[in-house]
């Protein structure tokens, strides 16, 4: 009898552990912008703070500034050639991030990152 008490507490745990593991997009995450610019983008998650890098055009290190991360979606800004760029994304699998981009250099966008192994 105390086994069918424990199991729905046990499914629980599991799917609570899958969920938190899920929304976890600390580390690197790679993609490519309309299968011509490869993207990358080191991301560390703190609460609901976003910090990391990317590589600007010109192969320097660009910090993301004013990033948060909360449930699936997250925000940041790249200072890209002069410009603020916002950026906004949304969470579609553990290792997938689709990524929407604001103004800069290329006009507005969408594009996929995915974790890297």
């Amino acid at each position: 009898m105390k086994i069918k008490k424990l199991i729905p507490t046990l499914m629980a745990l599991v799917i609570v552990t899958v969920v938190y593991a899920a929304t976890d997009i600390s580390g690197h995450w790679k993609g490519s912008i309309n299968d011509q610019i490869e993207v990358a983008y080191d991301f560390k998650v703190d609460g609901q703070k976003l910090s990391g890098s990317t590589k600007g055009p010109d192969g320097n290190t660009i910090q993301l500034t004013d990033g948060w991360f909360k449930d699936d979606s997250l925000a940041f800004t790249l200072p890209i050639m002069d410009q603020q760029v916002k950026m906004t994304g949304k969470v579609k699998s553990a290792d997938q991030i689709v990524l929407y981009m604001k103004g800069g250099p290329m006009g507005d966008m969408s594009y996929v990152i995915k974790k890297a192994k």
